[in-house]
């Protein structure tokens, strides 16, 4: 059965169901597919045999262990492959088609919305980005009475916009 390839953001989100017995501790589970995530999106090396041969302590109520490890084998075949899939910001109308959430402590909406609007030129071939750059950027945070945008939500746009570019081989 082929393995379906997974972006680092899918890789973090994941969740597994949990058992009434023994399973693996949820906690060095989700550590360690934070590692993943970040080797898929370039950030980090991670071989793949270390996912193959990765163990956890199991705990009462921990996650079901066939799941992480049918999981888990599908990030090794990932890994081992090299293969970083497309994703939804192929143009640069996609990436400013992105309404981010606003919160009183995240990051300056002036300063995002700047870095987008290259990084939507770039896409569409008006400008040059790497993954690199945005792997690499940062933005002032605000606080109080200036609004920014959602730290969360501008960093999970960012790894999708980072794969997008390794996608595309910058």
């Amino acid at each position: 059965m082929p393995f379906p390839f997974l972006s680092p953001a899918q890789v973090r989100a994941t969740k597994f169901p949990r058992k009434r017995g023994k399973g693996y501790d949820p906690a060095q589970v989700d550590a360690f597919l934070l590692r993943i995530a970040d080797a898929l999106a370039g950030r980090a090396p991670l071989h793949p045999d270390r996912v193959r041969t990765i163990v956890f302590t199991e705990i009462a109520g921990g996650y079901d262990q066939r799941t992480v490890d049918d999981f888990l084998a599908a990030c090794e075949h990932q890994l081992r492959s090299g293969h970083v899939p497309p994703t939804t910001l192929q143009t640069g109308e996609a990436v400013l088609a992105v309404k981010l959430p606003r919160s009183p402590n995240g990051y300056d909406r002036g300063e995002v919305d700047a870095f987008l609007g290259r990084a939507a030129a770039a896409l569409d071939g008006r400008g040059r980005m790497t993954s690199s750059e945005v792997r690499h950027t940062r933005f002032t945070t605000t606080s109080g009475l200036r609004r920014g945008y959602q730290v969360r939500a501008v960093d999970a746009l960012l790894d999708e916009l980072e794969q997008e570019l390794r996608f595309r081989g910058r």
